[in-house]
């Protein structure tokens, strides 16, 4: 967690007044603080003998990150989304349904593919040149904005997951638990699930301090 601003200074100048961290910490937790506070109050400063304090690297906000990581996450949707609706609509086309005579329409299939055909470069180049980027300056990694918005993609993929075991269980007690609809649910989870593997390995990692 990151530690309010007051309490972050707080520390710097006892720090800088030769305060030991033990005693430091003591007096904190005695004005209220939670000892999560008290922790990431004193992590936010190194000790460097003969100089004062030096403050640990935090997360960053730029226009430029949320430029870059905004338009990569975009593309990403516009590409599973549309991955999923071109999968459902040759679906619909080679495994009809004679209820509803839906056999997957020409304009939808169009669509996605000429939304898949812009959308996928522009995320792979984004996810590229931010990648390239975090391997010469790993600070780049502590992105604010790349981090939430790592993190709200993670949190839409987990629950679209959610959502489609519930409706594989409803399906079933149901007895829709045809071919069609067990594809369609397949596409659904291998989606969110890439999703999920691709941007959530290495995330403690990325998001520590």
């Amino acid at each position: 967690m990151r530690a309010p601003e007051p309490l972050t200074a707080f520390v710097r100048e006892a720090l800088g007044n030769g305060g030991d961290r033990a005693s430091i910490s003591a007096a904190i937790r005695a004005a209220g603080w939670s000892a999560p506070e008290t922790d990431a109050a004193l992590a936010a400063w190194a000790d460097a003998p003969g100089l004062p304090p030096v403050p640990r690297p935090r997360a960053v906000v730029s226009a430029r990150d949320a430029f870059r990581h905004g338009l990569m996450f975009f593309a990403l949707l516009l590409v599973t989304s549309h991955l999923g609706l071109l999968v459902f609509s040759l679906i619909d086309r080679f495994l009809p349904d004679p209820l509803d005579g839906f056999t997957g329409g020409d304009g939808q299939i169009r669509w996605s593919i000429a939304v898949l055909l812009v959308a996928w470069p522009v995320w792979a180049l984004t996810s590229l040149n931010l990648a390239r980027d975090a391997e010469r300056d790993p600070g780049q990694r502590r992105s604010a904005v790349g981090r939430w918005l790592t993190w709200g993609a993670l949190f839409l993929a987990a629950a679209t997951l959610v959502g489609d075991g519930i409706a594989i269980v409803a399906g079933y007690l149901g007895g829709d638990f045809t071919p069609r609809f067990l594809l369609k649910a397949a596409t659904v989870a291998l989606i969110a699930g890439a999703i999920f593997l691709a941007y959530g390995s290495g995330r403690d990692k990325d998001d520590a301090p």
